[in-house]
């Protein structure tokens, strides 16, 4: 997809706006909470993935590069992560094998599991793209939703809990997330067409709230205390509808000048590894977290994130990229 400069910085937009809600998302109490606030926000994740299929194609498939570009912040960020929590519990004999073990299974952190998406969809190109000039291309939407059925929402129904290795591949796995980067994919190599109109998608994404609320009060009253994650099949048809919206922006000829959201777009990788360590840092002032609540507390972790972000890519420079700045 060839992108005219109104289309880039709308983009951008998208992502700055994308950054916002996972952010907010790290905020957001457990249980109740969630059911209200997240349904509101869980479209960040899939819109990155979204704008990262739209982006690709087979023709100009660089694996080596694309891959580089994040892994090695991720080494990076993982060391960080690893180090700052064996210092705090006074466990520094344990961060060799500790870090080993996260680089593996990404778990330094909560936000480390998009890595592993990302490159497996970077990887997956070619065969992505054979599934979307084949006659079986709308076959493909039915892959996020038996993985979330299968892998997620059985287990809490009938209680069974996974062993602990197959919960971390299926942590890390792309095949949750399919729906978005392989719609990305076919709108972006105009192997469908979107022609619906805006009052429809907004009506249909209105009722598609309404049904994450009504799915995330019944993980909430399975016991699921995270009963507002992304990994549910209401938030797929959330999700696509979202970026459907978010499409039509991107095309839209007229150039919108959200500036903040311009440059939180343009800062949205540095932001996403680093916010978890502002909140870290934020949680230790005393009552902090007694007296700035939701979603001041996120609202405050945007702010600080970005600045650090920035002042790290004056800093750094040239070098800025190997902390994803």
């Amino acid at each position: 997809m060839n992108l005219s400069n109104t289309q880039s910085k709308h983009i951008q937009i998208l992502r700055g706006l994308a950054i916002i809600a996972v952010v907010f998302i790290h905020n957001t109490p457990l249980g109740i909470p969630q059911i209200i606030i997240r349904p509101f926000l869980n479209f960040c994740v899939g819109t990155f993935l979204f704008l990262s299929g739209l982006l690709s194609h087979r023709e100009a498939w660089n694996p080596k590069k694309r891959i580089v570009k994040v892994l090695v912040p991720y080494a990076i960020w993982t060391f960080f992560y690893v180090c700052s929590s064996n210092i705090y519990m006074g466990t520094l004999s344990r961060i060799p094998i500790e870090y080993l073990k996260s680089l593996i299974f990404g778990d330094s952190v909560a936000i480390m599991y998009y890595i592993f998406v990302y490159c497996q969809f970077t990887l997956l190109i070619p065969i992505i793209d054979k599934l979307a000039n084949s006659k079986y291309k709308y076959l493909g939407f039915l892959i996020s939703p038996i993985e979330i059925i299968l892998m997620r929402m059985l287990p809490i129904v009938i209680g069974y809990q996974n062993n602990v290795y197959l919960q971390k591949i299926v942590g890390i796995s792309c095949l949750g997330w399919f729906t978005y980067f392989y719609l990305g994919y076919l709108i972006g190599r105009k192997k469908i067409v979107i022609n619906y109109n805006n009052f429809l998608l907004l009506g249909a994404f209105g009722v598609s709230l309404a049904l994450q609320m009504l799915e995330g009060y019944w993980y909430w009253s399975l016991g699921d205390a995270n009963c507002g994650t992304q990994m549910k099949l209401s938030v797929i048809l959330s999700t696509s509808i979202f970026v459907l919206l978010g499409y039509k922006f991107i095309n839209n000829p007229k150039e919108y000048n959200f500036k903040i959201l311009y440059v939180l777009g343009n800062y949205s990788f540095g932001i996403y590894f680093s916010h978890l360590a502002v909140m870290r840092v934020l949680s230790l002032i005393p009552l902090y977290t007694k007296y700035i609540i939701y979603p001041f507390n996120a609202i405050f972790a945007v702010i600080i994130s970005l600045i650090m972000c920035y002042l790290g890519k004056k800093i750094l420079k040239k070098y800025s990229w190997l902390i994803a700045l």
